[in-house]
């Protein structure tokens, strides 16, 4: 009868610290022979995940994150969705990004895999090892439009995993992301409200880029208030609702002042920071349509990029 192979106490703590997942590496220099590896895969005990990696128990979602730096070598750290599915904000991905140094193997990946590695070293922190939260953010961000950026930054400082100034800071360390100016604006109205970035650009490139009139900034329309820009002649307002926190009791109080200026005469518009920085042709459109029925003898002109100014 053929003796069951004995697993090194130190192989089982490392298994144990890595969600049961270990390399052929580390268990030969724990003590293993080929022998005995072959012979755990064959009798069930171990199973193979990849090229060299085994998993000790079961396979899940951890196993995986496990086998994914483990193929990468060392100072890998899991990336993209993946850590943000371990940070709590984003649903479990069915590809897991994997940053691994430059002089790293990734010959051990199985084909097909759950792993899509990136070459690059990245600061990490956790079990299993991922980015950080401003991190993860800024690549995300990365890889999207203005809609994309302020839902990835809502929903880390939303969550209260992190602040608008941590993630500017991250951002000063990395000057070649994509995007980098939408990121730095965004982070800037969230952190300053509308009076800056966000009232900015609505100026330059809804009203100025298409001839629309000069509306007053800050202006208390009703007492208490103050609106971000009224167009007074024309009782119409457009309110730019940047910080985040536009929802719940936030979203009452707006609705309720709304009610109030309507009673007054004036009808409120609403535009967040996506509106104005991925669609100012459409919002000049609705801006002018709504000052040419209140009154507003003007025309709309084109700007460079109009699709949607007749």
């Amino acid at each position: 009868m053929k003796a069951r192979t004995v697993v090194p106490a130190q192989l089982m703590s490392i298994a144990r610290f890595q969600s049961g997942v270990v390399s052929r590496g580390q268990a030969l220099e724990a003590g293993l022979t080929h022998t005995g590896i072959r012979g755990l895969v064959e009798t069930g005990r171990w199973k193979h995940l990849a090229r060299g990696i085994y998993s000790t128990g079961e396979i899940g979602w951890e196993q995986l994150l496990w086998a994914g730096v483990l193929i990468g070598g060392p100072g890998s750290t899991v990336g993209g969705l993946a850590a943000a599915h371990q940070l709590g904000i984003s649903p479990q991905p069915e590809t897991i990004d994997i940053w691994a140094p430059r002089a790293a193997s990734y010959r051990r990946r199985a084909a097909p895999s759950p792993w899509d590695f990136h070459r690059g070293i990245r600061a990490s922190r956790g079990n299993p090892p991922h980015l950080s939260v401003e991190e993860t953010v800024l690549d995300l961000c990365a890889a999207c439009g203005p809609d994309g950026i302020t839902s990835w930054i809502g929903k880390a400082v939303g969550g209260w995993l992190t602040t608008p100034d941590r993630i500017l800071a991250a951002l000063d360390r990395t000057p070649n992301l994509r995007n980098r100016k939408l990121i730095r604006e965004c982070l800037e109205v969230i952190s300053d409200g509308s009076n800056s970035a966000l009232e900015a650009r609505y100026r330059r490139d809804v009203e100025q880029a298409h001839g629309l009139p000069t509306g007053r900034r800050q202006k208390s329309v009703s007492s208490g208030t103050a609106s971000d820009v009224v167009y007074q002649e024309y009782g119409t307002i457009s309110e730019l609702d940047g910080k985040l926190g536009h929802r719940g009791d936030g979203e009452v109080r707006d609705a309720w002042r709304d009610s109030k200026h309507l009673l007054l005469g004036f009808v409120t518009l609403r535009f967040g920071w996506s509106d104005v920085a991925q669609r100012p042709c459409e919002v000049a459109a609705r801006v002018a349509d709504v000052l040419r029925m209140r009154g507003w003898d003007g025309l709309p002109q084109r700007c460079p990029d109009c699709l949607h100014i007749a």
